[in-house]
């Protein structure tokens, strides 16, 4: 491949230094960082001297950015560059030289009125649209900086990404066609992309200014986007109607599924394998469309990669649910656990409450009901922290379960930063986990070997006066099973998916597992006993108490041998380890009788 003569012809097309080295397929970084000395060290002559430009056109020195937009700089054009481009010349013209050829007026008469002069632009990159080109860079610095300095985050590093106006496309590929006619050995499909080009040129620039260390997306955490637009994009695009009818009909005619007519994937589509020819007949273009406007950074967004904390709750309250509890938009409960653990991290980034609810996000390895306490170790759980501006530190974590315990309703020992394959841990182990209850339930009614009572009428007797929990009624519960002797489970349970969540369950019958069962007694108050279960993920334990008309079978009166119910319960254990860390002390709560 004759990289001279690829040179030649892409500044006979009015291409820009970078763009004629992207042409040639080059993606070494070193490069484009120096494009105009790259590309006259590749043009040198056969004595090895390079050829001097006819124009006099100094490099423009790096200067501070102002926050005016870069003037556009006028070069004059070399002389006989009327109509076309004299081979001589074109190794050294710009694109501006041939858009002073391009004869069309300033003014419009077919519109009915004047049109304001516009001056003819000179030195833009036919391809680019002088996004490789340095004139430009100073607006970009200074908008970047003042988003930064509006943010501002704490992080050494960032990364940069480019949203190029989508004529661009366009552009390239029909200076990519005349390369292709001209060189019979070029490959058009080695260009090297305008924003990979754009990194390695502006980017590094870029570090310099904002005084941050330029890395990738995959490994700095603070992406830095700038979107570039041309104004003449859309218009520009009208053509490919032509060239690819069918396209962009059924593209209408899915108006509501497309809701922007032009994409870069609709345009690629379009541009796939055509030809010149096809450009000359179909769209009556030929060549790159001559400039007529700048394109222009419009926006900067600067976005932080999510931050994750992880920990485990203690919920102390009876009358707490684990997120806001609201009815037809009315608050039902005070507070909620998630709102007790965001209020705090809302704070330390000085987040208004709306910004919160969007910026903040609470996952647990399940969820308990609102009259059920999650004693010891706690629930693994998670917050997801949006656009964070700094990592918060060992102390700051510390002091942040500190404010959370201090509700009183709500515990929180240790937060620690996890990571995202952390987080699918913990959704894989709500599903997978084994969880320990304990239940106090009241038993209703005499079992069949209960002694009978020795004073009190025969309906008194029936109504279950003077029942009490004995000693037969513990042994058969801590030795009840209806599994074969081995299994791993004491207890196989059919649960039909209860009536209280069937808003928000499908009807089902589900096979569960009760893996451990035992009873005690609860001193002076003779009714009363303390069940303790340990389960597989999904049983629901309140069903499993009071049997719920029959939903659920076998249920506790079973192995009981009489009526029972249920009257308060509590996670005792939560079997996740996570996050990954030596669990801390269990804690020490009342008892379920309280």
């Amino acid at each position: 491949m004759n990289q001279k003569a690829i040179i030649k012809r892409c500044k006979e097309l009015g291409c820009c230094d970078a763009c004629c080295i992207r042409y040639l397929g080059i993606k070494t970084p070193s490069a484009y960082e120096n494009a105009q000395e790259y590309v006259l060290k590749i043009s040198a002559d056969k004595a090895g001297q390079p050829q001097k430009p006819e124009t006099n056109i100094e490099p423009e020195p790096v200067t501070e950015p102002t926050d005016n937009f870069p003037q556009d700089v006028k070069t004059e054009a070399p002389e006989g560059a009327t109509g076309t481009t004299e081979a001589t010349s074109c190794e050294q013209s710009t694109c501006s030289e041939l858009l002073v050829a391009d004869n069309s007026c300033e003014t419009d008469d077919s519109c009915g009125e004047p049109q304001p002069k516009r001056k003819k632009l000179e030195g833009v990159c036919v391809t680019c649209l002088g996004v490789l080109q340095e004139e430009n860079w100073p607006q970009c610095w200074n908008m970047v900086q003042e988003m930064l300095e509006k943010k501002r985050y704490e992080c050494a590093t960032f990364a940069c990404a480019l949203s190029a106006p989508i004529a661009t496309i366009l552009r390239e590929r029909i200076v990519a066609l005349h390369l292709r006619d001209a060189c019979a050995a070029y490959d058009d499909a080695s260009l090297t992309p305008l924003k990979e080009a754009w990194k390695w040129s502006f980017g590094a620039r870029l570090a310099a200014h904002v005084r941050l260390s330029l890395d990738s997306g995959a490994v700095s955490p603070l992406l830095v986007t700038l979107h570039i637009e041309y104004p003449d994009d859309m218009q520009e695009l009208e053509v490919l109607k032509a060239l690819s009818p069918g396209l962009f009909s059924a593209r209408r005619a899915a108006g509501r599924r497309f809701g922007v007519e032009f994409t870069r994937r609709s345009v690629e589509q379009a541009l796939a394998g055509a030809t010149l020819d096809a450009l000359r007949t179909r769209a009556q273009l030929s060549e790159a469309p001559p400039v007529r406007a700048r394109a222009q950074c419009v926006s900067v967004v600067c976005t932080h990669a999510p931050l994750y904390l992880g920990g485990r709750y203690v919920k102390l309250s009876r009358a707490l649910p684990q997120t806001p509890w609201l009815v037809n938009g009315v608050r039902m409960m005070h507070s909620s656990v998630q709102e007790i653990i965001c209020q705090p991290i809302a704070a330390l980034y000085q987040m208004g409450v709306e910004d919160a609810e969007h910026r903040l996000k609470f996952m647990s390895a399940g969820r308990e009901d609102v009259d059920v306490r999650c004693l010891g170790d706690g629930r693994p759980f998670a917050i997801e922290i949006t656009d964070p501006t700094r990592q918060p530190s060992e102390a700051e974590l510390s002091e942040l379960c500190e404010q959370i315990s201090a509700s009183g309703h709500v515990r929180v020992r240790r937060l620690t930063p996890v990571s995202r394959d952390d987080l699918a841990e913990l959704k894989k182990g709500e599903e997978t986990k084994c969880k320990t209850y304990e239940l106090l339930c009241i038993k209703l009614s005499r079992s069949a070997d209960d002694e009978p009572a020795t004073n009190g009428s025969a309906s008194e007797h029936a109504a279950g006066a003077g029942v009490a929990v004995t000693a037969r009624d513990i042994a058969r519960v801590n030795a009840y099973r209806n599994t074969p002797a081995g299994d791993a489970a004491r207890v196989l349970l059919q649960q039909r998916t209860p009536v209280r969540v069937l808003h928000r369950r499908p009807l089902l019958t589900r096979a569960r597992r009760i893996l451990e069962l035992s009873a005690r007694p609860v001193p002076g108050h003779p009714a009363l006993l303390v069940v303790r279960v340990r389960t597989e993920a999904g049983t629901y334990v309140k069903e499993w108490a009071h049997g719920e008309l029959g939903r659920t079978r076998p249920r506790l009166g079973d192995a009981l041998g009489a009526r029972a119910d249920i009257l308060a319960l509590d996670v005792a254990a939560v079997e996740l380890d996570w996050p990954r860390r030596p669990p801390p002390t269990t804690t020490h709560c009342d008892p379920l009788l309280l």
